[in-house]
């Protein structure tokens, strides 16, 4: 069986719009446990915009205009870039009221299909094999961009992978990187930079699954195939807030439901039950089954799910009739806007019972070549 994903880096204009949406939100929560968001995120050159509605018993600490320009200093987008985001001309139209937020908070008020997956085992996040390795490899090509090899270059950037899958043998057989080179750098110092540093982040997960058996050399790498990539960002795309949803979710070969995550408060169904879903998933696969879906529907004005369907492979552990109500997921909702859930998608959520697994360090540039 082929299989085949993509994952993009931070400064990717759709992924810029989600972790901008995300910080404005995580902002609100912070000034107010049970505040009410929902934000919405565009940008195309130098341009962005904002729109949305924040309900909060106290102001935020910054408006929606300055979060976004820390958003993209964070990453990178500044002066040294194309994209520059102290230069934004931003229209912000985020409806910002002080008032009580909880009023009716107690019930589901939005219609909803959640579908949360869990599969195979830790060392891919339980995740499909391809889906761990893109976000895997996309993860690594970030670390270097910020801090190793490749420092200077993204922060926008695509990876995409094809796989052979046939029992426990795994045959990567291709990898192709697109990504925003810094201004100087030739096309081959940064192609020599992303095959070393995708050929060591490789490398060192085959060490430690031996599922994935293709030597790096059979691998076919290919790099910005549309030539040189000056223009990232919004200064070569538009970009907007919840476009990435395959990514965020479990990849092509799963089906997700149909809510976006970033730039809505914890609380929404949305994103309260696919938390739920992925926890519970990945409990059954913990506890004995193969694989897990859970396929939830939920009605506004009614917090229990209209329908709950478990599909196993094998069998693990369920969860306690109830365990998908709304209150009941809003009772274990946690405080705040937990890091991992900022604009990330579910790839970087804690496990459930389980230590996250963190990111490779940087591989430093032993080449020579001044990347």
């Amino acid at each position: 069986m082929i299989h085949f994903a993509e994952a993009v880096l931070p400064g990717h204009p759709d992924k810029f719009c989600d972790r901008i949406a995300d910080a404005i939100v995580a902002e609100a929560v912070a000034a107010d446990p049970y505040a009410f968001a929902q934000i919405e995120v565009g940008v195309w050159s130098d341009e962005a915009w904002l729109s949305g509605n924040i309900v909060s018993r106290k102001p935020m600490a910054r408006s929606p205009s300055e979060i976004l320009v820390q958003a993209g200093l964070s990453i990178g987008l500044d002066s040294s870039n194309r994209v520059d985001a102290t230069r934004y001309r931003i229209t912000d139209t985020v409806c910002r009221n002080i008032d009580d937020p909880t009023e009716g908070r107690e019930i589901c008020d939005d219609q909803s299909i959640v579908v949360g997956y869990a599969g195979y085992d830790v060392l891919t996040r339980y995740l499909p094999p391809e889906h761990f390795l893109v976000h895997y490899l996309a993860e690594h090509l970030w670390l270097q961009c910020s801090e190793g090899m490749l420092k200077g270059c993204g922060p926008d950037g695509k990876v995409l992978i094809s796989m052979r899958e046939e029992e426990r043998v795994w045959t990567l057989e291709t990898v192709l990187v697109t990504l925003q080179q810094s201004e100087g750098l030739g096309l081959m110092d940064l192609t020599r930079g992303i095959h070393l540093s995708m050929k060591e982040a490789y490398s060192r997960l085959r060490a430690l699954d031996r599922r994935w058996t293709t030597d790096w050399s059979g691998v076919e790498v290919l790099v910005n195939p549309n030539g040189p990539h000056l223009r990232g960002g919004s200064d070569g795309d538009n970009g907007q807030t919840g476009r990435k949803l395959v990514m965020d979710y479990y990849g092509p070969r799963i089906p997700f439901g149909g809510g976006a995550l970033a730039g809505k408060h914890p609380a929404h169904i949305d994103r309260l039950a696919a938390k739920a879903a992925r926890q519970a998933a990945v409990h059954a696969v913990q506890t004995g089954a193969r694989d897990c879906t859970i396929r939830l529907a939920y009605a506004p004005n009614r917090n229990v799910p209209i329908q709950e369907v478990w599909e196993e492979g094998g069998q693990g552990a369920r969860q306690a009739k109830g365990y998908f109500d709304f209150d009941r997921m809003l009772g274990r909702m946690e405080s705040g806007l937990p890091e991992c859930d900022r604009g990330t998608g579910i790839f970087a959520w804690d496990l459930p019972a389980q230590p996250m697994l963190r990111p490779i360090g940087p591989v430093p540039n032993k080449t020579g070549v001044t990347l």
